[in-house]
């Protein structure tokens, strides 16, 4: 069951996500067109594996891994089911780029969700990150935060934005927002906490 709250979220979270799209600085990409032709950040996973150099972002074409309550990552096949003791989940994508797609249930009922789509290049510095940090007991919102890299790794533009989960409307920060974890700060991809499994 908590395979299906996962996805459940994770797609709630995307839906929510298509429409809270935040406009660039000035329509310009830092970092190697990150946006779309209406200069806005990619959220999709289409649409983000396109931006990202990804030819085929399908869900056949990843490789998959899932993490126990004690902390340890395991690859996990098509054919391997999720069961209740997984607490997150990844996809990785590889081409010449890297994408990388995380889903991180932090409290019971999947009722906080952590979840990041990153790119990076093929040298494995990150150049986009889309973060989103739902919190249904607190305020019943989303934090959506959208960062590009320039070529040091340093962060050349962020924009973040509160939404409504009931409503998908931006609203104002709310006031439990300071206890929210910090956005995902992996810079390089032998930062992500699977990368060892990635490597075999």
């Amino acid at each position: 069951m908590k395979q299906l709250g996962l996805v459940a979220v994770a797609l709630m979270m995307a839906a929510i996500c298509a429409g809270q799209t935040m406009p660039a600085a000035n329509g310009v990409s830092p970092h190697g067109g990150m946006q779309n032709s209406q200069g806005v950040p990619a959220s999709s996973q289409n649409d983000f594996g396109t931006a990202c150099g990804i030819r085929d972002s399908s869900s056949q074409s990843a490789m998959r891994f899932s993490r126990t309550p004690e902390g340890e990552w395991s690859a996990a096949g098509e054919e391997k089911r999720l069961g209740p003791s997984n607490t997150a989940v990844a996809r990785v994508w590889r081409e010449s780029n890297w994408m990388v797609d995380m889903h991180d249930a932090m409290g019971p009922g999947m009722t906080t969700m952590h979840t990041t789509q990153m790119c990076f290049d093929a040298r494995g510095q990150i150049t986009h990150m889309i973060d989103r940090y739902m919190d249904m007991p607190s305020c019943g919102c989303m934090r959506y935060t959208s960062l590009s890299f320039n070529a040091s790794g340093n962060v050349a533009r962020r924009e973040q934005r509160f939404v409504s989960v009931t409503t998908g409307s931006e609203i104002a920060v709310p006031e439990s927002a300071e206890a929210f974890p910090e956005v995902f700060r992996f810079r390089r991809l032998e930062q992500l906490p699977f990368y060892s499994l990635v490597k075999k």
